[in-house]
């Protein structure tokens, strides 16, 4: 076989895929779905268009919760009802 050697001890391979992962801490988000299209000149920052219809129409989304995303980053972070409508 030619595998190649680790260039890493067993434990040092181990804490840098730990250092990949979500901090174990949960930021207070609100769903960031605006409706049927987000538009940046609106407000909400993204440019996207749903797939199909939300629970609460072509107006923002009113459910809070709680995820590991920190509010700082970049990806649109939706609710458990606007995700599993857009994907499901």
């Amino acid at each position: 076989m030619s595998i190649p050697l680790p260039r890493l001890c067993p434990n040092c391979r181990h804490y840098q895929r730990i250092k990949q992962r979500n901090p174990l801490r949960l930021w207070h988000r609100k769903c960031m779905c605006v409706g049927a299209q987000g538009n940046p000149s609106t407000g909400s920052g993204h440019s996207y268009r749903n797939a199909a219809a939300h629970f609460h129409g072509s107006s923002q989304c009113p459910n809070e919760f709680e995820t590991s995303y920190a509010p700082e980053r970049p990806e649109i972070v939706y609710c458990e009802a606007c995700y599993n409508s857009e994907v499901v």
